[in-house]
């Protein structure tokens, strides 16, 4: 068993605790927000029965986590830190200042950041070699996938135990090869809600049509066979074409974006206040959550269902 002490405990932080739970890891959660710390039990519960657990089982999970009040006693006994405060610089250097002064110069550091620069985010710490960028992705206990990067100054050797712990919780490990802002997938998925903004703006069609458009190709297909391998299966030559065809017509804005910049200046910040890109009625909310829950069961489900067992950890 490791002991992970997880500063921060909200969304992605109580989340990550429940999946290391489940691979039965001790984890330790803290947050400078006493409220927040307050709800870690109901809030572990619940992501719990998301994953269909109950009964012993899951109290014996649950028991796992547990709050630290004061930032020393996660970090005491942790052999592993996770850092998972919100995405901004000053915040993640500050925290990882605070907890360079209570941690043994030896102990690994995950940060979760999932859109900045693991050199960047190291270049407040004393000892950067130790900063491990590992992405979890929402909702961590069910969504299989962990990225794992590199800093320009990180440990090798910590890198490889990152994958080789993550691999033996059964996570679908990949490693990157160096440094990039936004890991593979978030690249990959704003560089698809860039372009889905871009026909909004041109009047090409309304946001509903967008994701109708994605659930019913894309997001049927992706799930089985990746672009790299789609783009083998229907031939280089054509996927070449393709691109040539597309490429001039595709958005490659990198500061204005009408599509969101407008409703946000009408006060129109999505589920939060009522209305986005889309209208966001009483239990929209939650229907939406559960939609998203089961699909991703279900998605998992199939290939054990179609008689092809569950895909394996891979570390790349």
């Amino acid at each position: 068993m490791t002991r992970f002490g997880i500063v921060g405990g909200g969304l992605m932080g109580h989340g990550i605790a429940v999946a290391l739970a489940r691979a039965g890891h001790a984890a330790a959660v803290h947050d400078v927000d006493p409220r927040t710390l307050a709800a870690l039990p109901a809030r572990v519960r619940r992501a719990l029965a998301e994953c269909g657990a109950g009964g012993p089982q899951a109290e014996r999970t649950a028991a796992r986590v547990t709050a630290a009040p004061a930032l020393g006693d996660l970090v005491r006994d942790a052999d592993v830190i996770v850092e998972a405060v919100p995405e901004r610089l000053e915040v993640k250097h500050r925290v990882l200042a605070a907890l360079e002064s209570l941690a043994a110069p030896g102990t690994p550091v995950w940060t979760n950041t999932s859109v900045l620069s693991i050199t960047r985010v190291a270049e407040g710490m004393a000892h950067p070699g130790r900063l491990v960028g590992v992405h979890w992705w929402n909702p961590p206990y069910l969504v299989p996938l962990v990225e794992v990067a590199p800093g320009a100054r990180t440990e090798r050797r910590l890198v490889d135990e990152a994958c080789a712990l993550l691999a033996a919780m059964g996570r679908t490990t990949v490693r990157l090869r160096r440094d990039v802002p936004g890991f593979v997938g978030n690249r990959l998925q704003f560089a698809l809600v860039r372009e889905a903004l871009h026909l909004l703006d041109q009047g090409v069609c309304d946001p509903a049509t967008i994701d109708t458009v994605m659930r019913s190709s894309l997001g049927l297909r992706w799930s089985a066979v990746g672009p790299m391998e789609n783009a083998d299966y229907i031939g280089l030559e054509l996927t070449r074409d393709i691109l040539g065809s597309l490429a001039p017509h595709l958005s490659s804005d990198t500061g204005a974006f009408p599509g969101i910049d407008v409703p946000l200046g009408e006060g129109r910040r999505g589920r939060s206040c009522g209305a986005g890109l889309l209208p966001w009625p009483p239990g929209r909310d939650a229907e939406v959550a559960r939609r998203l829950s089961a699909g991703i069961r279900r998605n998992l489900a199939g290939p054990a269902a179609a008689g092809s067992g569950a895909p394996a950890p891979a570390t790349r």
